[in-house]
């Protein structure tokens, strides 16, 4: 995803060069006794570097040459040849892309696929953005002229590793295992989204621990990553939101490795939506993937596993004051846009946390079981069903929950909270000695539990919403679920 199309070079000094494009596409390498423009565009990032001893760019590839990219290559960890392939020019591309600050013109222009002038002559529109003084603290000293940034949010939210990856103390890890290397064609999908994430090394941290745990060897999910990678993003995301298109991807990245990231907003009525998302996550990360692909590009929607469209509405671009990131803002708010009755007349409204006829009926965002149990199952695949108290004894329902709990399934639960209802994910089901459930793990998709009122519970060690309720508790305070079958 950057100024050269699908080979992902990002600096301009590089991407501008047809030789070097050639060499990150794979279609060519260079090596000693090369000449050319190309060989004189990889001298001037090497001397803006300082790798290796001071030359001239004079585009005759020399001895000198050759120990700047042995050099590169040994601080990244690459094979010490000399010849510059993809994966020393992407290296390069990454060193060059990290010490240089772009001006907002030129971001903005690199994410909507525009010129800088017609990125910047947008920009100027009254109708594009609400233009204010000051700049977002998220991007102030990113850009060079922050000062010319529109605020379009009352406050962009950090995206700190909170909670940290290792933390997961319900899905046990199994030993590390031996699976041996990507076959070819995965390995270049791989090296795509190395390309797309830059130097984002929290994000290329993640990607790591999914390559050493075997989940990119087979299935969807990283096949899903490359076409991210690859596709451009809705220019609207960074002309309106502020949202760099790599961000999506490094953001999904992020939440694939460690879904206990998921949260849904202050303030907001989205718990079950936060649920959804949160549940997908842990079931098919895969298709988490997908669904967030296509409602963040151009078109903003997707057809769904049942053949329904999921379109994002919006003004879920636009960052709030909710404490989620990007992705849960978009992601969340395109459940609740297919959720909420009527959306096929009524949006749902981000900023208010409703839909005007949803709203007007039932005074919030709330989204009833039957639709919650709909979406869920155009989203999962698969038959579902909703069960409930109000037809059955709580113990019942919970019976059920614990059956599907038995089976390895993540839950939806709708629990009696605080004089209303709370979605949360039923993750874990613990047993007495005597094979009786004795307690429930469920997590409290806020993404955080003082576990004080009602219902009764107690915090596990990491937190991050994760609670635990004694099964006698569960059956009084549930309210309904949503159960495969």
């Amino acid at each position: 995803m950057g100024d050269s199309g699908n080979t992902g070079l990002g600096a301009p000094e590089l991407a501008s060069n047809e030789a070097l494009r050639a060499v990150a596409g794979g279609a060519a390498t260079l090596a000693q006794g090369a000449h050319g423009d190309g060989v004189r565009a990889l001298q001037e990032a090497l001397g803006a570097l300082a790798l290796g001893d001071a030359m001239k760019a004079d585009g005759s590839f020399g001895p000198k040459t050759h120990a700047a990219i042995v050099a590169l290559q040994a601080a990244e960890g690459l094979p010490r040849t000399g010849i510059v392939d993809a994966a020393t020019i992407a290296a390069l591309d990454r060193r060059m892309a990290a010490r240089r600050t772009p001006s907002l013109e030129e971001a903005m222009a690199r994410a909507a696929g525009l010129s800088p002038e017609e990125a910047a002559a947008l920009g100027r529109k009254p109708s594009a953005v609400q233009a204010v003084a000051e700049a977002s603290r998220t991007d102030q000293g990113y850009f060079t002229d922050a000062s010319r940034l529109p605020r379009v949010v009352p406050g962009a939210e950090p995206d700190p590793d909170t909670p940290p990856p290792a933390v997961d103390s319900v899905d046990e890890r199994p030993a590390t295992a031996a699976y041996g290397a990507l076959a070819a064609d995965r390995s270049a999908r791989l090296d795509e989204v190395r390309r797309a994430l830059r130097d984002d090394a929290r994000a290329l941290a993640a990607l790591d621990r999914l390559l050493a745990a075997g989940r990119l060897h087979a299935g969807a999910l990283l096949p899903n990553l490359a076409t991210m990678a690859g596709v451009r993003r809705d220019g609207r995301l960074v002309l309106e939101g502020g949202i760099d298109p790599h961000l999506v991807l490094a953001q999904a990245i992020r939440h694939v490795d460690n879904p206990l990231r998921v949260k849904q907003g202050a303030r907001h009525g989205t718990c079950g939506a936060g649920t959804m998302e949160y549940v997908l996550l842990r079931a098919d990360p895969a298709e988490f993937t997908r669904i967030l692909d296509g409602i963040t590009r151009e078109a903003g929607e997707v057809t769904l596993r049942s053949g329904r469209v999921l379109r994002m509405p919006r003004n879920a671009i636009q960052r709030d004051a909710s404490g989620r990131i990007d992705i849960d803002r978009m992601f969340q708010s395109a459940l609740m846009n297919h959720a909420t009755l009527m959306s096929w007349i009524f949006d749902y409204d981000n900023p208010e946390d409703n839909d005007s006829f949803w709203a007007a009926l039932g005074g919030d965002s709330r989204v009833p079981l039957g639709n919650f149990t709909s979406l869920f199952q155009d989203i999962m695949g698969g038959s579902y069903t909703s069960v409930s108290a109000l037809l059955r004894s709580g113990a019942s329902v919970a019976d059920d929950v614990a059956g599907a709990l038995g089976r390895g399934e993540k839950v939806p639960v709708l629990l009696k909270w605080e004089g209303g209802y709370h979605w949360v994910a039923g993750e874990k089901i613990e047993r007495g000695a005597d094979g009786s459930p004795a307690s429930v793990i469920l997590r409290n998709p806020a993404g955080a539990d003082s576990c004080q009122g009602v219902p009764p519970r107690a915090p596990l060690p990491e937190g991050c919403g994760r609670f635990r309720m004694k099964y006698a508790d569960l059956a009084t305070h549930i309210h309904g679920a949503t159960i495969r079958g």
